[in-house]
């Protein structure tokens, strides 16, 4: 076979390497955001699951805590209503530092089942599931629901306003 055949073949395979690789990492950056038949995607909406997601897996209280308005108001179970930025801050600082002192880390990932969303205003019901790994191994899954209220601030980012969850059973192994 003439060289130039070989060369032809190496570079049809050196491409279909690299679509298959932005592929599979784009598959893999997407599924920590899933939305359920129905639900359209939003710019604003989606930047912030994004930024969330990314918050956890790098235990960064400050970037998640800028998601949230400085009136935001968080409902945790069991807990009184907190309110404003600062609030937000004083369960995510503390959080997270426990995290890196226990030597874990975590992801979180979003499945929305329900969107509306207007001109400034939009509100997503859905689950969200929670992993902690401990040594590259993961020791818990968490699950719950919840449901936010975002709004587009006068700086045209979005930002919730109202963050409520609450946890679900565990599932059971079988």
């Amino acid at each position: 076979m003439p060289s130039w055949f070989y060369s032809i073949a190496m570079k049809k395979l050196l491409l279909l390497l690299i679509v298959l690789f932005v592929s599979i990492h784009a598959r893999a950056q997407n599924s920590e955001l899933v939305l359920e038949k129905g639900v359209e995607a939003h710019k604003g909406m989606d930047a912030i699951y994004r930024q969330f997601s990314e918050s956890y897996r790098t235990l960064d209280a400050v970037k998640v805590v800028n998601l949230y308005t400085e009136t935001a108001a968080y409902l945790q179970p069991n807990d009184d209503l907190l309110q404003g930025r600062d609030k937000v801050r004083g369960i995510f600082a503390p959080f997270f530092e426990m995290v890196k002192k226990d030597g874990q880390t975590m992801t979180i990932s979003f499945q929305i089942f329900q969107r509306q969303a207007d001109t400034n205003l939009a509100y997503d019901v859905g689950i969200y599931t929670l992993r902690s790994y401990k040594d590259g191994k993961e020791i818990n899954i968490g699950r719950g629901k919840f449901v936010v209220v975002a709004v587009k601030e006068k700086d045209g980012v979005w930002r919730f306003q109202v963050d409520g969850y609450s946890g679900l059973k565990p599932v059971k192994k079988t």
